[in-house]
């Protein structure tokens, strides 16, 4: 398995608003091909949301990067007025996990 965390930079009164914005995620990522989990964080106090995904391979994850539903997504969160300030990608190989694979 294979996670992927985009850890975003959001002022606090932006939040309400990436939530909106994410707000048809879960469903949509329910039919991309190998995405296992999709989750939506948000820390109460700290300027911080996380887009957590779990996949079923590196391949899964990076097909999903290259397709056209991933470019329509991140180009409507761009023109629909995303608030963070900034983002950093976190990837990880899953080495336990109480989860089946």
């Amino acid at each position: 398995m294979y996670v992927v965390m985009n850890v975003l930079e959001v002022p606090q009164e932006g939040k309400d608003k990436m939530i909106e914005l994410f707000a048809s995620s879960a469903e949509n990522m329910k039919k991309v091909p190998g995405c296992l989990e999709f989750q939506f964080l948000n820390s109460p106090e700290e300027n911080k949301q996380i887009v957590y995904t779990r996949w079923e391979s590196r391949e899964a994850f990076k097909a999903w990067t290259e397709s056209e539903a991933f470019r329509r997504a991140h180009e409507e969160r761009r023109t629909s007025g995303s608030t963070a300030t900034g983002s950093k990608i976190e990837i990880y190989e899953v080495v336990h996990s109480t989860h089946d694979s």
